[in-house]
């Protein structure tokens, strides 16, 4: 049996741990399309990410007519599936593999907000000792209300978080029922509501048909002029043209962005020059492998299944048309 894995940026280094007790898998790393047109002609599964798959979208379709397993190493597909995939394909994901980074990063992003860090990094390259000018407008996440979209792994470990930032955490959801460390959960229905209320609000939603644009215009407009506004999740959230115009006219206090409608940003997007705006190129994810489960383990253990003949776990296609 062949696995190929298609990763340019990353070598994971717990799959030989992880796939020992499978000595007859051939195992093979691929880092450029070439090699993994070469490679996929007999491989039974795939391994890949969101961001990877549609680049290589064509030389799957064309090479992997063996595959019928793609095991994604991320949580998100929207891209992967925006590109398609070879018919007859099972396919799963990860999700919440790196929940815990994603939410230290939206949390890095409120913090950097409040307390004014673009600004006082813009001071450090004047050489200017800025504390009596920058000191009165800074401020702190304690008793700030919090509104989390998106309950998911990612939302839940960001309510987790803020409590140990003495935050009140409202969470908007799909479902209704109690979630540890949210005082209170709200059905999308009532997102409008929850946004008149927040002091900060950070988007942890998946992207699809039902979240596109749930940060409407008419939402923004319902902000505090104190409130933030922090995108962990995908850009394709929020209204963005609408969110640039309440920035610019400060109706809100500022956004922190790890995503965008358009990545890699485009040279001369506003974004890039807003004062209010602290930005990071859809890093969230990034940082130590040393805490988690490792995705070399993950997948050793849904490959255990495949070879017993029973359900995968995570599956998003049971079987692809």
């Amino acid at each position: 049996m062949k696995v190929v894995m298609f990763n340019p940026n990353v070598r994971p280094d717990d799959f030989d741990a992880a796939l020992a007790p499978f000595p007859d898998v051939s195992f093979v790393r691929t880092a450029d399309h070439a090699t993994l047109a070469r490679e996929l002609p007999k491989a039974e599964v795939l391994i890949i990410g969101n961001r990877f798959y549609p680049g290589a979208a064509s030389i799957i379709r064309e090479h992997g007519r063996a595959l019928r397993w793609i095991q994604f190493f991320t949580s998100g597909l929207d891209g992967a599936k925006a590109a398609g995939f070879p018919s007859g394909i099972v396919v799963t994901n990860m999700p919440g593999r790196r929940a815990f980074a994603v939410a230290e990063h939206a949390m890095a992003l409120m913090l950097g907000l409040v307390r004014r860090v673009r600004d006082t990094e813009a001071a450090r390259t004047r050489r200017f000792w800025t504390r009596d000018a920058i000191a009165p407008s800074m401020d702190n996440l304690a008793g700030k209300h919090l509104v989390v979209v998106g309950l998911g792994s990612i939302g839940r470990e960001v309510a987790r978080k803020a409590k140990a930032f003495d935050m009140q955490v409202t969470g908007v959801s799909r479902g209704a029922e109690p979630v540890p460390n949210v005082d209170r959960v709200r059905p999308r229905s009532e997102l409008k509501a929850a946004c008149r209320e927040a002091d900060v609000i950070v988007l942890a939603a998946v992207h699809d048909e039902s979240t596109h644009k749930m940060l409407s215009r008419e939402l923004i407009a319902e902000l505090k002029p104190s409130a933030y506004i922090v995108n962990v999740a995908r850009g394709q959230l929020i209204d963005e043209p609408a969110l640039i115009e309440a920035l610019r006219q400060n109706r809100i206090a500022g956004a922190g962005l790890d995503v965008a409608w358009s990545e890699p940003l485009p040279a001369d997007h506003p974004f890039w020059s807003m004062p209010n705006v602290l930005l990071t190129p859809h890093v969230g994810g990034a940082g130590s492998t040393a805490f988690g489960q490792g995705i070399g383990e993950m997948f050793a253990a849904n490959l255990a299944r495949w070879r017993a003949g029973k359900p995968l776990s995570n599956v998003v296609i049971a079987r692809t048309p």
